[in-house]
């Protein structure tokens, strides 16, 4: 409680409110961080298991990597639905039926023998068990914020680099001393209790815990106490798809997935073609993922305050350039270096979205355009995670695919440049049909 009041006490916005103070909003934070943290750990780290499925049927990288495609599409096209439900019927309800497909998906995935039964189960199942863990959490958790969206923002962004980060050692530690089928049912039992225990806890709206949003002050005005009316979301998607910014996002999006994917997907065969062990080339992916948990915690929030353009601009940047480093990477330290760099901007290149959302739309319900962002995510990854495979089988190198990556980067910064300003709303106040209050 000390460190709650000086956090309180220290930390004031502009107006003299804290930045910091005991809220279930912080509750939800931790759910959904945690929820995203394991449902999407595996996923993340599927450049793990190429080398054990390549071992045991001789499947080449690119019958393996379609998996990992199909499963990228999949989610990308049932993000906007997912989006959409969790506007209907909850962000809770939604969780619940996204838990039971992953863990169906991955009991199934253990017993797969050929790559049909691998591209059903793995990608259809855990492709649509991944649109909900990715779509309806975060409008959920803009939901729980009046204000200072960027520090829930950026603990939720931080679990994405977190689950991995923890992951990749323990899938490894599990396909040395066990098998790959082993390491799907202990990470898909395991994980699925977990996340059924915290739906518990989880509640879709301030009002059902009886409180306010964070950093909700006296004037503002008060969400509805039921869910929105469906005629209204219909009319407030429209809005959304008549701006530019609504698609330019999802592509962008695409551009920026494409050029992480790659080497997410990637790097640990390359590890592995270079000289070393399953578990080394896992620390990479580790370091990687541990180094991008700090840009994502500080992102959001700099993007409050610095200018979301701008940031985000900077870490496509950021993102691109370390990928140079691939093409001379003989040595271990070079690709240590590489992941301490390539994180940094890995982790800062995703964080800003959901604040372009709010500088944009203002507090509307965003499942149905983060579901449509999404969908450019997906793509990218299914994209960036599908094409090293069938490069590495043509040429015997990863060359190529490093270009790839760096060129999208590259891409997705240029159209960050493209984006409307963000001084106001782009559309009419979902709340008041006026200009929404301060958001200092």
């Amino acid at each position: 409680m000390q460190i709650v009041s000086i956090l309180r006490s220290k930390f004031r916005d502009s107006s003299g409110y804290p930045y910091f103070y005991t809220h279930y909003a912080w509750v939800i934070v931790t759910i959904i961080a945690v929820m995203q943290m394991v449902g999407t750990s595996v996923r993340m780290s599927f450049g793990l298991f190429i080398e054990p499925l390549e071992s045991e049927y001789g499947w080449t990288q690119n019958t393996i990597s379609v998996a990992y495609a199909i499963a990228s599409i999949v989610t990308a096209i049932s993000a906007p639905v997912a989006g959409w439900v969790g506007d209907r019927y909850g962000a809770k309800a939604t969780m619940s039926f996204g838990t039971i497909i992953f863990f169906v998906g991955m009991i199934l995935t253990g017993t797969v023998t050929s790559p049909w039964q691998f591209y059903l189960y793995f990608g259809v199942f855990t492709g649509v068990a991944q649109a909900i863990f990715l779509v309806p959490l975060i409008p959920a958790a803009m939901i729980w914020f009046r204000r200072h969206l960027g520090l829930g923002m950026g603990i939720i962004m931080s679990s994405w680099g977190f689950g991995p980060a923890l992951a990749a050692p323990l899938i490894g530690f599990l396909l040395e001393a066990l098998n790959w089928r082993d390491a799907f049912w202990i990470l898909g039992t395991s994980a699925s209790i977990v996340m059924a225990l915290l739906i518990v806890l989880f509640r879709d709206r301030p009002i059902d815990r009886g409180v306010l949003p964070y950093g909700h002050r006296e004037g503002d005005p008060v969400l509805e106490k039921t869910r929105p009316r469906p005629e209204k979301m219909r009319e407030y998607g429209t809005y959304m798809r008549k701006t530019a910014a609504f698609w330019n996002m999802s592509s962008i999006h695409f551009l920026g997935c494409v050029g992480h994917a790659v080497v997410l997907i990637y790097i640990v065969p390359f590890a592995v073609h270079q000289g070393l062990s399953l578990v080394m080339a896992a620390a990479i992916l580790t370091v990687m993922s541990a180094v991008s948990v700090i840009s994502r915690l500080f992102v959001p929030v700099l993007s409050e305050n610095l200018g979301a353009r701008t940031v985000m601009a900077v870490f496509y940047f950021l993102q691109a350039m370390p990928v140079l480093l691939l093409f001379w990477a003989h040595e271990l330290w070079i690709l240590y270096s590489f992941a301490i760099l390539f994180g940094i901007g890995y982790g800062g290149e995703t964080g800003v979205f959901p604040i372009l959302n709010r500088k944009y739309f203002g507090h509307a319900p965003m499942g149905t355009a983060w579901g449509v962002q999404m969908m450019g995510a997906g793509l990218g990854m299914a994209f960036g995670g599908w094409i090293g495979g069938p490069i590495f089988d043509i040429f015997g190198t990863y060359d190529l695919v490093w270009w790839i990556s760096i060129i999208s980067s590259l891409g997705g910064m240029i159209s960050i440049m493209l984006l409307e300003s963000t001084k106001e709303l782009i559309i009419p106040d979902w709340e008041s049909n006026r200009a929404p209050p301060s958001e200092a």
